[in-house]
């Protein structure tokens, strides 16, 4: 008899839909003021008139943070103490972002990709326009959305007559950095690598579901790097619903709008 309710009760746990998880747990990862620290949660305390401070632990403090804004306290303090204003202010509309709906998606065919080292043509970069077209014929994609990478910038045309250079190779990402110039040669995109172009660092990628479908999304965040990119942060939420899908963009997500810090 008990072999039979054992039995039984495996039965019923192999039978079970996977539970989802809160939202309460996507905890990401943020930079710790002054250090740079890669921390979950971090105290930092800020001037809320000339003479008054207040000490806010991130995350945690996100409703009061929020609320001091909204009475103009940000405006307060040194130049680097409004900087600290907006990066807190910062990591709080991103955690809100991941944490928009209750639960998580049930099916997940993102966070087996490794991000870190994506093929830069794995990556959507404007909504139902693919780097390829966007090379061919600029015109025919929408413009980027605010608060997105944009990699336009470091795109060139190449006539498919010329001789192709001996160095370019394959667009992606290595170790979390992008810094170079894509070309369309007529065979494909590729890339000449340069350390001092202009570029993208990957922050960080965190998994969620941001529009509350039924497949899990991934967000990745990053900075642009080299001569010329503004100190701003940016979001690039993707999304598949099956393993042979394209990723795309998650659509009817609120995407959030970072400051400089």
């Amino acid at each position: 008899m008990n072999k039979t309710i054992r039995y039984l009760a495996l039965l019923m746990i192999l039978i079970l839909p996977v539970r989802t998880l809160a939202t309460e747990d996507i905890r990401p990862y943020f930079s710790a003021p002054y250090t740079g620290e890669k921390v979950q949660q971090y105290s930092i305390t800020l001037p809320l008139s000339r003479h008054e401070k207040a000490t806010f632990h991130i995350p945690k403090d996100c409703g009061k943070l929020n609320s001091h804004l909204l009475e103009g306290s940000g405006r307060w303090g040194t130049r680097i103490e409004r900087r600290l204003w907006i990066k807190a202010d910062d990591d709080c509309r991103y955690l809100n972002f991941l944490r928009q709906y209750p639960r998580n998606a049930e099916r997940d065919f993102v966070s087996t990709y490794d991000f870190y080292n994506a093929r830069i043509s794995d990556l959507p970069l404007r909504p139902g326009c693919d780097l390829d077209l966007l090379l061919r014929n600029p015109s025919a994609c929408p413009p980027s959305l605010p608060g997105m990478p944009n990699f336009s910038m470091f795109m060139n045309n190449m006539p498919s007559h010329q001789e192709q250079p001996r160095e370019l190779q394959d667009c992606r990402f290595e170790n979390g950095v992008f810094r170079g110039y894509i070309y369309h040669t007529g065979m494909g995109l590729q890339c000449r690598k340069d350390p001092k172009a202009p570029g993208y660092r990957i922050l960080s990628v965190d998994f969620a579901n941001v529009n509350g479908d039924q497949c899990q999304d991934a967000v990745l965040r990053m900075v642009p790097i080299g001569r010329g990119g503004r100190p701003s942060l940016l979001i690039l939420p993707l999304t598949r619903c099956s393993e042979t899908e394209k990723f795309s963009l998650p659509s009817d997500s609120n995407y959030p709008r970072f400051g400089p810090y």
